[in-house]
């Protein structure tokens, strides 16, 4: 079984919920940043394909992935300070990643995912897990499985979720 991220935090910012997970990556912030915001590059890792690269702040399609009916959510760049912060509105939810390099070859990564309902974020624990797994894998150049959606369950999401819900405090 997958291990949840060691501290993932969950705080009410006014009417919203914010769940932050962190994960080291072993390689410079450049590259990770090329992985969060080149279009060709999302789809091995995300939850969903963007019809264009992250890097200017502006509207762009999200689809997501492995989804029982495809869905196309409208989406929006609304910070890039490459490499070091994407913020990206995802419907109505905004999406903010932050890196940071220590030494040469390691990015500190932050995600801090903003959403309205708490009971979602053992859902959403479990989502970016998955996702930045298939982050880790993708940047040392392994061919990685979708991991997303309705694929999530083959690679541990539920017990994933179940772990989450409990370091967070969230009954399901």
């Amino acid at each position: 079984m997958r291990s949840p991220i060691e501290n993932p935090k969950l705080m009410q910012e006014q009417e919203d919920w914010v769940l932050v997970l962190e994960r080291v990556l072993n390689h410079p912030p450049e590259k990770a940043w090329d992985a969060l915001t080149r279009a060709d590059q999302i789809t091995k890792w995300g939850p969903f394909s963007a019809e264009k690269d992250l890097t200017e702040v502006g509207p762009v399609r999200l689809k997501m992935i492995n989804a029982p009916v495809e869905e196309e959510t409208e989406g929006d760049v609304l910070e890039v300070n490459a490499p070091h912060l994407l913020v990206l509105r995802w419907g109505t939810d905004i999406l903010r990643w932050e890196l940071s390099g220590f030494n040469q070859d390691k990015t500190t990564l932050v995600l801090r995912h903003r959403f309205a309902e708490r009971k979602q974020a053992p859902s959403y624990a479990a989502g970016w897990h998955l996702c930045l797994d298939g982050l880790a894998g993708t940047l040392v150049g392994e061919q990685m499985p979708s991991m997303v959606g309705e694929e999530a369950l083959k690679y541990g999401w539920q017990e994933l979720h179940e772990a989450y819900a409990e370091k967070l405090g969230i009954r399901t």
